[in-house]
């Protein structure tokens, strides 16, 4: 199998601790040929740690490093600055959440790769932890039946908590009206995050999405998320027609429809270079649901899972010429959703119907 030349884009705090190491650790399938920042200083110690060239700008990095793909860890309002310009160099790309702040960058994202026959996959990863893979899984199966209501109880903020709701009502069920407000509470003085000052306050959101099928996402997120010991639960739950899932506990009716029947899943290993790294997760559903790390022949753990998987749909896109994973498309509709709710909760409540008008740039 040829090696697909990868460079990164954006070598600040997440570029250079998470993507750089996972990259690196996936060397049967891809070549990091390069890294490139505007902070030289940042470019060059990357580069030097991992043995590449770094650059400071875009368009020579492409020229000089040829890369095949490229992995794009900007500021989110800036994605479109080297994401066109990877098109307009013909190299297909995944970028960090979300596709773009603005939708009508995003547009100018999608028509210059549609433009150019570039492919670009929106780093999503939230949907893509493992235990959110085998539940994704049993809903395709049909274990649950049709999923009536989904909830987000901040385990992401905007995007990533869409992202979630949808991967249970379904990727393909079209959002047809958000409502949504905010407010804000007065909470016990304390640490949010080592390091930052003291919160005495909390806003709110609260979101309700309406799809066309019926289904129901409501989206909660606090502001003291990411840290807070005041707010140390967090997770997402879903109702069906014949069970539900709190976090990663799921129940359906026993076949004599009286009974909870608990589903229990199992989790198979794999040793990688001394390292156990997650072969398959199992659920004692009739018949089984399986769920098979595409990636465990890596010496990943569940959290690189996430990230590796998304660098390997655009590799796997480009290599056989197929949609990515994720994509554009539901990059976009997840950041559509989050700027209605927006919408919604500034005019005091008023619904945002879809489709619905937006500045485009």
């Amino acid at each position: 199998m040829d090696k697909l030349r990868i460079a990164l884009i954006g070598t600040g705090r997440r570029g250079s601790s998470t993507y750089c190491p996972i990259i690196s650790k996936l060397n049967q399938d891809l070549e990091f040929v390069a890294v490139c920042d505007q902070n030289e200083k940042s470019a060059n110690e990357t580069g030097e740690q991992y043995g590449v060239p770094a650059y400071i700008d875009i368009a020579e990095m492409l020229e000089k490093a040829n890369p095949d793909i490229c992995a794009i860890v900007v500021t989110p309002s800036n994605n479109h600055i080297p994401g066109i310009l990877c098109s307009e160099y013909g190299v297909s790309y995944c970028t960090e959440t979300p596709i773009d702040t603005d939708l009508g960058w995003a547009d100018k994202m999608i028509a210059s790769a549609e433009e150019n026959g570039t492919k670009i996959e929106v780093n999503e990863n939230y949907y893509r932890v493992p235990t959110e893979r085998i539940k994704g899984e049993m809903i395709l199966a049909g274990v649950f039946g049709k999923v009536h209501i989904a909830y987000n109880d901040f385990r992401g903020h905007g995007y990533h908590g869409i992202g979630l709701i949808r991967s249970y009502v379904g990727f393909d069920n079209k959002p047809v009206r958000v409502t949504g407000f905010r407010k804000n509470y007065q909470v016990q003085e304390h640490t949010w995050r080592r390091g930052q000052p003291t919160r005495d306050s909390e806003d709110w959101q609260h979101v309700i999405v309406e799809f066309a099928d019926g289904a129901i996402g409501v989206f909660n997120f606090s502001s003291l998320s990411y840290g807070s010991p005041l707010r140390g639960f967090n997770g997402t739950k879903f109702y069906a027609e014949r069970g539900m899932c709190f976090r990663d506990e799921a129940i359906i009716l026993n076949q004599m429809a009286d009974e909870q029947q608990p589903i229990t899943i199992t989790r198979k290993t794999n040793s990688i270079d001394g390292f156990d790294t997650l072969a398959a997760l199992v659920a004692d559903t009739e018949p089984e649901i399986v769920w098979e790390n595409p990636l465990q022949n890596y010496p990943l753990s569940d959290g690189e899972i996430s990230v590796a998987s998304e660098l390997m749909s655009i590799a796997n896109a480009v290599r056989n010429d197929v949609d990515p994973e994720y994509g554009a498309f539901n990059g976009w509709k997840d950041r559509q959703i989050d700027v209605a709710m927006a919408q919604s909760w500034s005019n005091n409540g008023e619904p945002v119907d879809f489709p619905f008008d937006y500045e485009s740039r």
